[in-house]
């Protein structure tokens, strides 16, 4: 077994700058993913546009990409995020993810 004793040591400084720069680089990550998963799923609302009815859901009224519905779900409930209300102003506010009207 070998034991490790002399781990590089590091200054705050370095430490600092490190952590912005993973900072940083990782908000533009999330925006450039998310940037992806709404045009992702604008393609998918084109898909839908029109008088299409899903088999036992009905016809569709909107697409949310996952993490978004599952954040707004945790924020909000699931009965408001399912709610008339919600649905006329997500369909007001991303009409691009909003294929038929209520």
């Amino acid at each position: 077994m070998n034991i490790v004793t002399a781990l590089p040591r590091y200054s705050d400084g370095e430490i600092n700058r490190a952590l912005i720069k993973e900072i940083q680089t990782g908000f533009q990550l999330e925006r450039e993913t998310e940037r992806a998963r709404e045009m992702q799923a604008a393609a998918e609302a084109q898909a839908y546009k029109g008088h299409k009815t899903i088999q036992g859901l009905g016809k569709c009224v909107g697409v949310i990409p996952s993490r978004e519905f599952f954040r707004l779900t945790a924020k909000y409930g699931r009965d408001e995020i399912h709610s008339k209300g919600f649905m006329h102003y997500f369909q007001k506010k991303f009409p691009n993810l909003s294929p038929n009207r209520i």
